[in-house]
């Protein structure tokens, strides 16, 4: 399937290569763990065009700012290999931020070797990333060539709803999450990027860790889950890499007619438009008064 951009014709099928991979307390040997994998990647018969890793698969041990060492390194692999890239998650230091404070933070790099967006986590894992300051904002990027939308997360936001949603209304089609689950989390969260790629109608694309970390054994299992609430691809326990090509006109067919042509869950919402009466301001809700009397 494709469409016309200015007379010319645009594929709406975009490769979406996903690295599973375990992660160092050594940034550098992260580095090196995904200049391979793209590498390897690359080489394939089915060449990605967008590549997404694993939290903590830059680091999350020596913080830095954005952009600097790590991401100059990951831009130039890039430009070298001419893919979007949201290679891993790492700490990020800021001048706004008090000292010992950190971000939580992807970053976005185009073909061109260019950073063009950086996600900051929204929700951090408490009391596990108690010096991680919350994001203030969404980021929702394009593949212009492909007109395509790509909405970023990481880890512990797929547990709010509310994340995912508003990616979808900012007209994110596919939903990437950056992870690192461990093993007590799995019967807890196997099923949950089907139900957030069903509930939106979009690509749910959820890429975790393997190996032992600071806070658990990840468990892997990263899966990618369609519109239909099918689950594409999912990898095992062990290091893994796949390229999927995901069909972009299948988000909009859902939309416009139904999942299975039934089901018009995003259609009727802005039919229906619920009330949200503690939308931005949450601390005023009765279940909130209610905990802190």
């Amino acid at each position: 399937m494709s469409h016309t951009r200015g007379g010319e014709k645009v594929s709406k099928y975009l490769n979406v290569g996903v690295i599973q991979m375990s992660v160092s307390r050594d940034k550098a040997t992260n580095l090196k763990r995904i200049a391979e994998k793209v590498q390897s990647l690359m080489d394939s018969f089915q060449k990605p065009e967008c590549i997404v890793g694993v939290e903590g698969g830059i680091g999350l041990s020596s913080p830095e700012t954005i952009p600097g060492p790590a991401t100059d390194f990951l831009c130039e692999l890039a430009k070298l290999h001419g893919v979007y890239l949201v290679a891993g998650t790492m700490l990020e230091t800021s001048d706004e931020l008090q000292e010992g404070e950190y971000y939580h933070s992807a970053p976005v790099i185009n073909p061109n070797g260019e950073i063009i967006a950086v996600y900051r986590k929204l929700c951090p894992f408490t009391p596990m990333e108690a010096e991680v300051v919350p994001g203030k904002e969404y980021v929702v990027f394009d593949i212009a060539e492909k007109q395509a939308k790509v909405g970023v997360m990481i880890g512990y936001d797929m547990s709010f709803p509310e994340v995912s949603r508003n990616l979808t209304l900012s007209g994110a089609e596919i939903l990437i999450r950056l992870a690192s689950d461990i093993d007590p989390l799995y019967e807890l969260y196997k099923e949950f990027p089907i139900a957030r790629a069903s509930e939106n109608q979009v690509y749910f694309v959820s890429v975790n860790a393997i190996g032992h970390g600071a806070h658990g054994t990840a468990y892997g299992h990263s899966m990618i889950a369609s519109p239909e609430a099918f689950k594409l691809w999912e990898a095992g326990s062990s290091e893994s890499f796949c390229t999927l090509t995901l069909d972009l006109e299948l988000v909009k067919t859902c939309m416009e007619y139904g999942t299975y042509y039934k089901d018009q869950m995003i259609n009727h919402l802005g039919h229906f438009n619920p009330p949200m009466p503690y939308a931005g301001r949450l601390s005023e809700a009765p279940l909130y008064k209610k905990q802190r009397t």
